[in-house]
């Protein structure tokens, strides 16, 4: 991680039916990412409406104020959708987009939040913070690009970072792609398994199965 400070990383998504669910992203900058759409265009996973969002999500992540104008949130969408776009590429295993890769350079040549020791006296800026994500960006995308992967889940494009200790992680949360996953595998042992009872086994009667647990339940 090339920040000046650790992050949070991971936030909290709300699915259609609106079940809240936790999404670790495995980078800040992927974090940064979907606060939008990830270029699907959908108006239901912008999380910056206004300024005030966006320095809410900074005070969250890094743990300073900011004052966040109409001017810089554009600014910051532009940063966000070209990160968003290039780790999508990734992973998808489409080749990165030149004009996307300038715009992230162009912010990574900034100056950006310089380290310092002992209590912080120096409030970093917007733009200082963006040319951080930006650089964070380039570092995930440059060292860590066959590490970027998209969910497994059936209808599920949600990109991640495996950082894993085994590099194996297959969903975007165990607790909503993963589960359903486990769901389906369930339900398809115990189909298997009753088309191949004959005549003659004895099986379980409804009532004997009354406390069985709900396998969509996790």
């Amino acid at each position: 991680m090339t920040l000046w400070t650790e992050p949070a990383v991971g936030q909290w998504f709300v699915s259609n039916d609106g079940v809240r669910w936790w999404f670790d992203s495995g980078d800040v900058s992927l974090d940064f990412a979907y606060t939008g759409s990830m270029g699907d265009g959908r108006p239901e996973w912008e999380y910056w409406h206004g300024p005030e969002d966006a320095e809410a999500w900074v005070l969250a992540r890094f743990g300073v104020r900011l004052s966040v104008t109409e001017a810089d949130l554009r600014s910051a969408k532009r940063l966000r959708d070209a990160i968003a776009g290039l780790v999508t590429d990734v992973s998808q295993g489409r080749p990165q987009r030149p004009d996307q890769q300038e715009v992230v350079n162009r912010y990574a040549a900034r100056p950006d939040v310089a380290p310092q020791l002992g209590a912080v006296v120096t409030q970093p800026t917007i733009d200082q913070v963006l040319a951080s994500l930006a650089r964070e960006a380039v570092h995930v995308l440059r060292e860590h690009a066959d590490a970027i992967r998209e969910c497994g889940g059936d209808n599920c494009a949600i990109v991640y970072l495996d950082t894993s200790r085994s590099a194996n992680r297959r969903w975007c949360s165990m607790s909503r792609c993963g589960n359903r996953h486990k769901v389906r595998e369930s339900r398809a042992r115990q189909a298997a398994a009753r088309s191949t009872t004959g005549p003659g086994t004895d099986r379980p009667t409804r009532q004997e199965n009354r406390n069985d647990p709900d396998p969509s339940q996790p």
